[in-house]
C-alpha cells in the first residue's frame, strides 16, 4: 500500500494539504493534552487561592479579637478597679471606647452590670448582663462570646470577656461589646474577588458576619450539611449555596473564638479558565484546518510552475554534474532533485571555503570593533552583522531598512549622509562613501558617533549595490569635544585671570607706600590665585573641594600655627569662579591674621568654619566664617584696602552673595552667604 502510494504521483495542492493536517494533528493532540494537564494546575492554584483566603480571613478575626483582648487586659489592671473606684475606672473606659470604637461593661460576680460605656455614669444598669459572664467566674479565663442580643445595644452583638481578679479571685468580668460588623471591614481588606462569599459562623452554628448581603444573614443559622460538613471535610469540599448553585467551599476555625470562617466560590467560576482554555483550543483547532486547506491551494497553484524554472536553476548552478535523481511522489520535486543533487557537492566544497573567508573577516572586524553592512539597491534589502545592529541598538531578529536606518541619525546629520549617498551612487563619477554622523541606539536611546565607509557596484551604468563597514567613535569625538571644551574655557578663564590681576595690580600700588612693598603684596596675591588655579588643574576645572581650598590659601602657617587654626567643615567641591574668589578672601584674611591678628600672637585662635544652610523656605545658599579670638585688641582700620575690598566686595558681588566683615575688639570675624547653586557636591545637605 505505502509502495503504491509512494509510486503514484500527487498534485502539489494535495501533498501539502495532506501535509498541512498531518502537521496539524499532533499538535492538536499535544495542545489537548497540555490543557488538561494546565486544567488540573489551575483547578489546583484555585483551591490553593481559596483555602489561603480563608486562612487570611481567619488570621485577620484572630488579630482583631487580640488586639481587643489585649485592651480588655489592659483596663483589667487599672489601680481604679482594684481600689474599687468604678467611677474613675468609668472614665478610662470612656477614654479607650473613643480610641477603639468598642463599647466597654463592668459585670459584677452575680452578673449585675456596674458600669456600661452605652449610658452615663450613674443610669440604671440591666440587673444580670445577657453575655457569658457567667463561665468567665467560673474559669477565670478570657472568653469570646457566641452571637447574642445586647440588653444595652439593642441589637445582636458579641463580646470578649476577661475577668479582673484580686488576690487570685475574680471579682468582676471586665467586656467589651463589638458589633458584627466589624467582620464585615475584614472581609473588605481582602479585595475577594467577584463571586466569591465569605461568612463568619459563632460555635452554635449562627451566622455573625457574611460578606455578601449580610443583613439578611445576620442571626440566621447555618444549614445543617453545611455545619456538619466543615466537621467532616479537611478544609475544601464541593456542596451547593442556598440557591442551589454548585460551590467550593473552605473551612478553618478561628482560634481566638472558636469560631467557623468559610469561603464559598462558584463552581462555575473557578471552572472558567478551563472553559476558557478549551474553546481556544477548538476554535484553533477549526481556524488552523480551514487555514491549512487555504493555504494548500493557493501556495499549490503558485509553486507548480515555478519547480520548472527551479530545475534549470539548479543544473546551472550544479555546472552540468549529472548525479542520482531524489525519489519523491511528486514529479515536479524529483526534476528539482535531480538538479540539486547534482550541484551540491559543488556547492559544499564552495560554501565551506567561503564560511572560513567569512570567519576569517569576521574575527578581523570584531577584533577592530568594525560592523560591515550591505543594501541591496534594487530589492531594497539591508543585511547587517551583529555589530552594526549593535550600533543602531537594534536586536538579532530586529527588522532592518532604509528608512530605520534614516530615523536613527541625528536631524542635523541627515542630510550630509543622504548627500554622500548620493554622490556614490552617481554612475558619472562616483566617490567614496565616508560620513560621520551620530546614531540614537532604538532599544538603549543612546547616542554614538559612527564612522561609516563604502562602495558602491554598478551594472549597466546603474547603481546597484552598497556595502562598506562601520566604526564606533564615540570615545574619539568625545575627547575631541572635551578637548574643545577646555580650549573655550582656557581662553574664557585666561581673561578673567588677566582682568583680576590688573584689579590686583591697581589695588595693590595704591596700598603699597613703596616698590617693596608693591611686591611683597601683589606676588602674595599672585601666589594665592595661583594655588587655586593649581588645585582647578588637578580637577580639569571641574571644581575644587572646599578643605582642599582652605589649606592650600594658609600655606606656611599651618606648618608655623598648626594648633592656632582649627579648620572644620562637610566634605564639598564649588565651583571654579567660587574657588577663585574664595580663595582670594582667605588669603586676605591669613594675611592680616598674621600681621595684625590672632597668628601675630601665640595665643591667638583663628577658626575656618564652612555649611551648607537653609532658613525657612528660603533657597539653600553655602556659608563660611573666619572667626579670631584671643588675638591683639582689633581696632577698625582708618582707610579701605585692597584687602579689605575683597573681602566685603569682590567675593560677594562676583558669586551673587553677601559678605559681612567686622572688627570686634575680641578679633576679626568675617563671613560669606552665597547661593547653593555655587556647589557641585556636598556629603550632606546641612540645614540650620
Amino acid at each position: 500500500m505505502l509502495d503504491r502510494l509512494r509510486k503514484h504521483s500527487w498534485s502539489i495542492q494535495a501533498q501539502l494539504l495532506l501535509y498541512g493536517l498531518a502537521l496539524l494533528l499532533p499538535a492538536l493532540i499535544f495542545s489537548g493534552l497540555m490543557i488538561i494537564r494546565s486544567a488540573a494546575f489551575e483547578r489546583a492554584a484555585m483551591e490553593r487561592e481559596i483555602r489561603d483566603v480563608v486562612r487570611s480571613v481567619a488570621i485577620a478575626i484572630d488579630r482583631e479579637l487580640s488586639a481587643t483582648t489585649t485592651t480588655l487586659k489592659a483596663l483589667a489592671s487599672s489601680p481604679s478597679l482594684s481600689e474599687g473606684d468604678l467611677k474613675a475606672f468609668y472614665g478610662q473606659a470612656m477614654a479607650a471606647q473613643e480610641v477603639s470604637g468598642d463599647h466597654f461593661f463592668l459585670t459584677s460576680r452575680s452578673g449585675k452590670q456596674l458600669a456600661n460605656t452605652r449610658a452615663a455614669w450613674g443610669s440604671e444598669l440591666p440587673a444580670v448582663s445577657a453575655n457569658d459572664w457567667k463561665e468567665i467566674v467560673e474559669t477565670g479565663k478570657p472568653k469570646v462570646s457566641n452571637l447574642y442580643q445586647g440588653i444595652m445595644a439593642r441589637g445582636p452583638v458579641f463580646s470578649i470577656s476577661v475577668p479582673v481578679k484580686k488576690r487570685g479571685k475574680t471579682v468582676y468580668v471586665l467586656s467589651a461589646s463589638i458589633s458584627p460588623e466589624r467582620n464585615l471591614d475584614i472581609f473588605q481588606r481582602e479585595n475577594l474577588a467577584n463571586g466569591w462569599v465569605a461568612s463568619v459562623t459563632d460555635r452554635s452554628g449562627i451566622i455573625i458576619a457574611r460578606s455578601d448581603n449580610p443583613g439578611a444573614y445576620l442571626g440566621k443559622a447555618l444549614r445543617e450539611d453545611l455545619w456538619q460538613g466543615a466537621k467532616q471535610h479537611s478544609g475544601l469540599w464541593q456542596t451547593t449555596d442556598a440557591e442551589g448553585t454548585p460551590v467550593l467551599r473552605a473551612t478553618t476555625y478561628s482560634q481566638q473564638s472558636g469560631w467557623l470562617v468559610s469561603t464559598t466560590v462558584p463552581v462555575a467560576i473557578a471552572n472558567r479558565p478551563i472553559i476558557h482554555s478549551w474553546v481556544l483550543v477548538a476554535t484553533l483547532a477549526v481556524s488552523f484546518g480551514l487555514l491549512s486547506v487555504l493555504l494548500a491551494l493557493l501556495f499549490g497553484r503558485k509553486i507548480a510552475d515555478p519547480v520548472k524554472e527551479l530545475v534549470e536553476g539548479a543544473r546551472a548552478l550544479g555546472w552540468g554534474e549529472r548525479v542520482r535523481p531524489i525519489e519523491s511522489s511528486i514529479r515536479e520535486v524529483r526534476a528539482v532533485g535531480q538538479a540539486l543533487v547534482g550541484a551540491s557537492v559543488k556547492r559544499l566544497e564552495m560554501e565551506a571555503s567561503l564560511r572560513e573567508s567569512e570567519d576569517r573577516l569576521r574575527r578581523a572586524l570584531m577584533f577592530a570593533d568594525t560592523g560591515t553592512w550591505d543594501w541591496d539597491l534594487k530589492s531594497g534589502v539591508f543585511t547587517w552583522d551583529q555589530r552594526m545592529r549593535e550600533l543602531w541598538g537594534l536586536g538579532p531578529d530586529d527588522p532592518v531598512s532604509f528608512e530605520i536606518f534614516l530615523a536613527a541619525l541625528h536631524p542635523h546629520d541627515r542630510e550630509p549622509t543622504l548627500a554622500a549617498i548620493r554622490r556614490a551612487q552617481d554612475p558619472a563619477d562616483p566617490v567614496e562613501y565616508d560620513v560621520e554622523h551620530r546614531v540614537k541606539g532604538a532599544s538603549d536611546d543612546a547616542e554614538r558617533w559612527v564612522a561609516a565607509r563604502g562602495r558602491a557596484s554598478f551594472a549597466d551604468g546603474q547603481p546597484e549595490r552598497m556595502s562598506g563597514t562601520a566604526r564606533d567613535i564615540t570615545e574619539r569625538k568625545q575627547w575631541e569635544e572635551h578637548i574643545h571644551l577646555l580650549m573655550r574655557e582656557i581662553t574664557h578663564r585666561s581673561k578673567n585671570l588677566l582682568a583680576v590681576i590688573q584689579a590686583m595690580a591697581r589695588q595693590s600700588k595704591v596700598g603699597s607706600k613703596t616698590v617693596g612693598d608693591f611686591v611683597s603684596r601683589f606676588s602674595g596675591r599672585l601666589q594665592a590665585l595661583a594655588a587655586a588655579h593649581d588645585l582647578l588643574v588637578q580637577r580639569d576645572w571641574h571644581g575644587v573641594a572646599v578643605a582642599d581650598l582652605v589649606r592650600s590659601q594658609l600655606g606656611h602657617y599651618l606648618d608655623q600655627h598648626a594648633s592656632q587654626i582649627e579648620i572644620t567643615g562637610p566634605k564639598m567641591i564649588v565651583t571654579p569662579e567660587a574657588a577663585q574668589n574664595i580663595g582670594l578672601a582667605i588669603h586676605e584674611l591669613s594675611t592680616n591674621a598674621a600681621k595684625y591678628g590672632a597668628l601675630s600672637v601665640s595665643g591667638g585662635k583663628v577658626t575656618v568654619r564652612w555649611s551648607q544652610t537653609r532658613k525657612g523656605s528660603d533657597e539653600a545658599r553655602f556659608k563660611m566664617t573666619w572667626t579670631e579670638t584671643h588675638g591683639p585688641e582689633v581696632e577698625p582700620p582708618s582707610h579701605s584696602g585692597f584687602g579689605q575690598v575683597v573681602m566685603e566686595q569682590l567675593a560677594a558681588r562676583a558669586l551673587q552673595g553677601e559678605a559681612k566683615l567686622v572688627f570686634k575688639p575680641a578679633g576679626v570675624c568675617w563671613s560669606l552667604h552665597i547661593p547653593a547653586a555655587h556647589i557641585l557636591w556636598s556629603e550632606r545637605s546641612q540645614v540650620n
